[in-house]
């Protein structure tokens, strides 16, 4: 009888701190102060600037480029949970909305003009598929920027790139579906399709069991971005595997793998080796 109460308690806990997460709070033990990042080239800058408020959540980041400041992304809560996220210099947003405990939906703005929807279905207090409706209009992608400049690699910014927005003149609204399989709190794959083709792009990750310092940080303006560069894994990303499927069956594979240095349970560096080039990124944290 002891044995069953105390199975009910240790259940009831596990429920508890379950019910108790909830999606859009990026509240990390050690919050990134500064990134540095060196090219494949060897010249080493400063990418980022974070600055944290005082009840820990985080205020903007500052991206540079050839050692000035490029442009900022400002961040608006309720009740510490992320609801907005702006780039005044490009006149873009991301808006988040939650239904209890998960995000449902974020739609991202180009010159106030609405350019992605994305929608989001859980399972077991997880991300299981992400639909992204994207707007294909001129005004919006005129107005991109690569949100991906200062944290990966040129290269694979590109490969991203080009399987996430194949877009064509006179070619309305675009579907993408993102499909989830996660291992305890790590995404270990994911399968990229596009409605109405037969395309497809299949994502194989590893993981570290070090702490994650971007872990729940939605600080990508497309979704997707934040799964490419791990920040809904709970742990480092030690290496990716893509498979891309074209209409003509045609199959096209790769490999990142990355490296780290600690502090502690923290990455301070990370070093990422992809097909001829390797990168490094350096992390610095709040006192």
């Amino acid at each position: 009888m002891k044995k069953i109460l105390s199975i009910l308690v240790i259940a009831c806990v596990a429920m508890l701190f379950v019910s108790c997460h909830k999606d859009g709070i990026y509240n990390p033990s050690k919050k990134i102060s500064k990134i540095y990042y060196t090219g494949s080239d060897g010249v080493k800058n400063l990418s980022q600037v974070w600055t944290w408020n005082k009840n820990n959540t985080l205020e903007k980041i500052d991206f540079y480029s050839g050692g000035s400041l490029s442009y900022t992304y400002n961040f608006t809560y309720e009740k510490k949970r992320l609801v907005r996220m702006n780039n005044y210099a490009n006149n873009r947003s991301i808006e988040y909305k939650y239904e209890k405990n998960m995000l449902k939906e974020a739609n991202t703005y180009s010159g106030g003009t609405l350019q992605d929807t994305y929608t989001f279905t859980h399972k077991n207090g997880k991300i299981v598929k992400i639909t992204d409706t994207y707007l294909n209009n001129k005004g919006a992608i005129e107005n991109e920027i690569n949100p991906l400049q200062f944290i990966l690699s040129e290269e694979l910014c590109q490969t991203v790139d080009q399987n996430r927005k194949r877009i064509s003149d006179g070619k309305g609204t675009i579907v993408w579906n993102y499909e989830l399989t996660w291992d305890k709190n790590n995404p270990v794959k994911m399968v990229m399709t596009e409605e109405g083709s037969s395309e497809n792009v299949v994502y194989d990750v590893q993981y570290d069991k070090k702490n994650n310092p971007y872990y729940n940080a939605y600080n990508q303006f497309y979704f997707e971005d934040n799964l490419y560069n791990g920040h809904l894994g709970q742990n480092n990303v030690t290496r990716i595997e893509y498979r891309e499927t074209e209409d003509d069956g045609e199959v096209y594979t790769g490999v990142e793998n990355y490296e780290y240095t600690y502090d502690g349970n923290y990455p301070k560096a990370r070093r990422h080796m992809g097909d001829g080039y390797t990168t490094l990124t350096e992390f610095e944290y709040t006192k």
